[in-house]
C-alpha cells in the first residue's frame, strides 16, 4: 500500500499567526483527510495518496517564499538557522512516535516482523525510509514482507532531504547572482538578479525531475514512487508559485478578480477530489498522473483566499478545519501505526466503527502531543536561543530511537527478546516451554532472515556473472547446483555436505535462472549452460519454485541442452507450498512448540494447488530426481514445524529456513551418493 505525507501545520500560538493563510490550512486539512481515509478505506478513495503531492507543493511554496525573502535581505540565507528551525519543528514529534512504535511492535505484533520493522524504524529516524522502501520494492528477497509500520515516513524522509538540499541550492544561486551583478549593485538590480537565478534553478530542477519521473515511472514504477529525485519537481512547482505570489495581477483585488479567484479555487479542489476518487490505484504514479494534484494545488495557492462566501476557502474559517490543519503533522504521524497495530490488538479485521475510533484516537494523540511535545520544543526560548541548541532535541531523539531499535534488533538476533516474549506470563500457551521443552528454532523473530549462505552468491539483477565455489580444491567429487531461489535454499545443506565429505560445490543460482538459455548474464553469465557442460561435474542439481514465472517449455529446453551435453542432471522436487494461514498460525503460537506443531496445511493444498514442474519434467526426460516430500508431509497434511524446527522462512514463496535445510543434509547426501555411485 502506498502512503503519503503531510506538511507540519503553522504555529497556532499567540504571536505566531499573523502570516497564517487560511487557504493553506484548508489544503492541509483536505490533504491529511485524503490520506487517512485512503488508509482506512482504500477502496472508497483509491487515490487518496495524492495528499503527499499536495503537501510537497505546499512545502515548496512556503519554504521557497521564506528563503527567497532571506536571500533578498542583507543577511542572506541562514542555512544552519533554517535547518535548526526545521529540526525543532519536525524531529521531536517524529522520534516520540517512533519510540512508541517500537514499544507497540514488541508488545502487539508477531515476532516475524520485528527484525524488518526495527530496520525500517532506524531508516525512519535517519530519514532515509524512502530509499529503504525503494530498495525493498524492487528486492527479490523482500517480496513477501508486509508493508512496514513506518511506511508513512517515506514522504517525511523526502521532505527532510528537500529541506537539506533546497537552501543550499538557493544559496548557491544567490551567490552566483550577486557575483555577476557585483556587490555594489543597486538594491533593485541585486533583487532582480537573485530572483532570476533562483527561478532558473527551480525551473531547471522541475524540468529535469519531471523528465526523470516520466522515465522511471514507465521503467521502474516502484522506485519512481519513492525516489526523491522523481518528486523534486513537485517541490519546485510550489517554489515557482512563490514567484507568482510576488506579483499578483492587479485585477485580483477587483470585484471581478475575487469572483475569478473563487472559481479558480473551485476548479482546484474539484481537480483534487476527482483525482482522489477516480484515479485508479493501479495507475502509474507519479509520472503524468501526478500533474493533476500538483497543478490543482498550484492553482489553489495562486487563487488564494478570496474571502467570498461562495468560495470553497470559506470553510477554512471554521475552527475544526483550522484545528485539523494545525495538528495535521501529528495526525499523519500517529494514524498509520494505529492502523497497522489495531488488528493485532483487536484480533481481527477492523470494522467501520473501529476505523472511525482509530481516526479519532489519531486526532487526540496529535492534539495532546502538540501541546506536550511539539509546541514546547518548537517555541521554547532555550532551544531557540542559539542555532546549536536548536539541533539538540533532534539529535537526542534520533540517537535514542536508533540505539533502542539497534539494541533490540541485536537481542532479537541472539534470541533474547524472542525467548522473553515466549516466556511472558500473559501467554496462555507457554506451559510446555516453561516445563522444559526447548523453544522453536529459529526463533519466530529470526525465521524470516534464517537464510544461512543461500544468497551469498545469488544473481539478483542479471548484470554480472555470479559463480561461487565451496568446499575443497582437487576434490574427488565435484557437484554443482543451478536454478532460482528454490535451488539456493538447499545451499546451506549442500555446503555442510561438501565440508564433511571433502567434496566441492559450485553454485549457479539467481532470479529466474531455472532456464538461463535466453537470459544474458544469468548466474554464470551468457555461457551459463556451457559452463555446466564443460565443468565435468559428477552431478548437477537443479530445482525451481513450483510457481515460477519461467515458461516450462523454456525450462525443458534448458534441461535438454544440459542432458545432451552429457551433464548428470539430478533435479530436486520443489518443497510444498506454505500458505499465509500456516505462516500466521506459527506467529499465533507465541513460540510454543506444542502449539506450533498444530500448524499444518492439507497435503492437497500444499502439493496440488500449484503442481511441481520439476517432477513432471524429470518424468518427461526419464531421469531420476530427489523427492523430499515425505520430509514435510504425510498422506493428509504437510507440516510447518518438525519437532521444534520451523520449516519455512516466508509465505507464499515458501523458502525453507537454513536451520531446517541443514536437517535435510543426511538425506541429500545419500541421494547424491546414489546418483553418482560415490562410496
Amino acid at each position: 500500500m502506498t502512503s503519503s505525507s503531510v506538511r507540519p501545520a503553522p504555529p497556532a500560538q499567540k504571536g505566531h499567526v499573523k502570516d497564517l493563510r487560511l487557504d493553506i490550512q484548508l489544503l492541509r486539512a483536505v490533504a491529511v483527510a485524503l490520506v487517512v481515509v485512503y488508509h482506512l478505506w482504500p477502496l472508497r478513495l483509491p487515490a487518496g495518496f495524492i495528499g503527499v503531492d499536495v503537501f510537497f507543493v505546499i512545502s515548496g511554496f512556503l519554504i521557497t517564499s521564506h528563503l527567497l525573502k532571506q536571500a533578498e535581505g542583507p543577511g542572506g540565507i541562514k542555512v544552519f538557522r533554517f535547518w535548526a528551525n526545521r529540526a525543532l519543528r519536525l524531529l521531536p514529534m517524529a522520534c516520540l512516535v517512533l519510540l512508541a512504535t517500537i514499544w507497540a511492535v514488541i508488545v502487539w505484533m508477531p515476532q516475524s516482523v520485528w527484525q524488518s520493522t526495527l530496520r525500517n524504524i532506524v531508516g525512519s529516524a535517519l530519514y532515509v525510509q524512502n530509499w529503504l522502501l525503494a530498495s525493498d520494492s524492487v528486492s527479490y528477497l523482500a517480496r513477501d514482507e508486509h508493508p512496514p509500520i513506518t511506511q508513512h515516513f517515506w514522504s517525511l524522509s523526502v521532505e527532510e532531504q528537500f529541506y537539506i538540499a533546497w537552501p543550499i541550492l538557493l544559496l548557491a544561486a544567490t551567490f552566483v547572482a550577486v557575483r555577476i551583478v557585483g556587490k555594489k549593485a543597486e538594491s533593485a538590480a541585486r533583487t532582480r538578479a537573485i530572483r532570476r537565478a533562483i527561478f532558473g534553478v527551480m525551473a531547471a530542477i522541475a524540468l529535469l525531475s519531471f523528465a526523470l519521473s516520466l522515465w522511471l515511472t514507465s521503467s521502474q514504477p516502484d522506485l519512481a514512487y519513492f525516489a526523491t529525485t522523481t518528486r523534486a519537481w513537485e517541490f519546485a512547482g510550489g517554489g515557482l508559485m512563490a514567484f507568482a505570489a510576488l506579483k499578483s495581477p492587479v485585477w485580483f483585488a477587483t470585484q471581478g478578480g475575487l469572483v475569478a479567484r473563487s472559481l479558480l479555487s473551485w476548479v482546484a479542489y474539484i481537480t483534487l477530489a476527482a483525482t482522489a476518487l477516480l484515479l485508479p490505484a493501479s495507475a502509474p504514479f507519479p509520472g503524468t498522473a501526478a500533474l493533476l494534484p500538483v497543478l490543482g494545488t498550484m492553482l489553489a495557492l495562486w487563487a488564494g483566499d478570496s474571502k467570498k462566501i461562495y468560495s470553497p476557502t470559506v470553510v477554512a474559517r471554521l475552527r475544526p478545519v483550522t484545528y485539523i490543519g494545525d495538528i495535521s503533522y501529528g495526525i499523519y504521524l500517529w494514524h498509520w501505526p494505529l492502523i497497522v497495530v489495531a488488528p493485532f490488538v483487536l484480533g481481527g479485521a477492523l470494522t467501520t466503527v473501529q476505523k472511525l475510533v482509530i481516526g479519532l484516537i489519531a486526532i487526540v494523540l496529535a492534539g495532546v502531543s502538540k501541546v506536550l511535545v511539539e509546541d514546547p520544543i518548537r517555541f521554547g526560548s532555550f532551544w531557540r536561543s542559539s542555532v546549536r541548541r536548536g539541533f539538540y532535541p533532534a539529535a537526542v531523539g534520533m540517537l535514542a530511537v536508533t540505539l533502542i531499535a539497534t539494541l533490540s534488533a541485536t537481542m532479537i538476533e541472539r534470541g533474547g527478546l524472542a525467548v522473553a516474549a515466549v516466556s511472558a506470563p500473559s501467554s496462555s500457551s507457554v506451559g510446555e516451554v516453561l516445563d522444559g521443552e526447548a523453544p522453536l528454532v529459529p526463533t519466530l523473530a529470526n525465521r524470516s532472515t534464517d537464510r544461512g549462505n543461500m544468497y551469498d552468491c545469488f544473481d539478483l539483477d542479471h548484470t554480472t556473472p555470479h559463480v561461487c565455489e565451496y568446499g575443497f580444491t582437487d576434490a574427488p567429487v565435484r557437484i554443482a547446483i543451478t536454478g532460482d531461489s528454490h535451488a539456493a535454499q538447499f545451499i546451506p545443506a549442500l555446503t555442510q555436505i561438501v565440508e564433511q565429505n571433502g567434496w566441492s560445490l559450485t553454485t549457479f543460482v539467481g532470479v529466474s535462472c531455472d532456464a538461463a538459455l535466453d537470459v544474458e548474464q544469468c548466474a554464470g553469465g551468457a555461457d551459463y549452460a556451457s559452463q555446466l557442460i564443460a565443468g565435468d561435474y559428477d552431478v548437477v542439481l537443479t530445482s525451481a519454485y513450483r510457481d515460477s514465472f519461467t515458461d516450462p517449455v523454456d525450462v525443458g529446453a534448458y534441461w535438454k541442452t544440459l542432458i545432451d551435453g552429457g551433464v548428470n542432471l539430478l533435479p530436486i522436487a520443489d518443497v510444498p507450498l506454505n500458505p499465509q494461514a500456516s505462516f500466521d498460525c506459527i506467529d499465533a503460537s507465541d513460540g510454543d512448540p506444542a502449539a506450533a506443531r498444530q500448524c499444518v496445511t492439507p497435503a492437497d493444498v500444499a502439493l496440488n494447488s500449484v503442481p511441481d514442474r520439476v517432477t513432471s519434467l524429470a518424468d518427461q526426460f526419464q531421469i531420476p530426481f530427489i523427492d523430499l516430500t515425505d520430509e514435510f508431509c504425510d498422506d493428509d497434511v504437510c507440516r510447518t514445524v518438525r519437532d521444534r524446527t520451523i520449516i519455512y522462512q516466508d509465505s507464499p514463496t515458501s523458502h525453507i529456513t537454513a536451520t531446517f535445510g541443514r536437517l535435510l543434509a543426511p538425506r541429500l547426501d545419500a541421494e547424491i551418493r546414489s546418483a553418482i555411485g560415490a562410496r
